[in-house]
């Protein structure tokens, strides 16, 4: 990670930006995955059931790039990813899924956004970053009409819950889990 300017200063005052994440590159990969890797230590530690080997670079690897733009141009996309970005390298990331649904649980045909992972470097956590990432996001949302955007925070992740709360999102729901073997 650069350089901040300082360690206190909110990543909006630093010259951050976010940027959409449309192509692969080994660089930008390697950024993401470190940051993966940060982001899920903590998931891995408290939840082994639920989550991979932390250290399978290949299987997170396929992860990532499943949310940046496909080779094909005839694959389907739904899966999508914004980068955050100070001095030109990545500090933070949020995966999302988009789709055009119109199951019963919504009612009638609408989007749904749902966002799989967001993760910011621990170095510069608490900056905004997360909340600029969120921001853009749901910026870009607004203008396609009715969207239903939704994001899981696994139980213990107060600062991800107050995230989404801070930006307007409300707990409807709590997700079960059980690994059947």
């Amino acid at each position: 990670m650069p350089e901040m300017q300082n360690p206190n200063t909110p990543l909006s005052q630093q010259a951050a930006e976010v940027r959409s994440l449309d192509r692969k590159s080994a660089p930008l990969l390697e950024a993401m995955i470190d940051l993966f890797g940060q982001g899920q230590e903590p998931h891995h530690r408290s939840f082994p059931e639920h989550f991979g080997p932390a250290d399978n670079f290949v299987a997170i690897s396929v992860y990532l790039q499943g949310f940046l733009k496909p080779r094909n141009p005839f694959r389907q996309r739904t899966g999508f990813a914004k980068g955050l970005f100070l001095q030109e390298s990545l500090v933070g990331y949020l995966l999302y899924r988009l789709s055009e649904t119109n199951d019963v649980f919504y009612g009638k045909p609408r989007w749904h956004c749902h966002i799989e992972d967001i993760v910011v470097d621990k170095r510069a956590r608490g900056l905004g970053g997360a909340s600029a990432l969120i921001s853009t996001l749901l910026a870009e949302l607004a203008p396609w009409g009715e969207c239903a955007v939704s994001g899981t925070v696994w139980d213990g992740n107060s600062a991800s819950q107050a995230l989404f709360q801070n930006q307007g999102f409300e707990p409807l729901s709590q997700s079960f889990f059980k690994v059947i073997s």
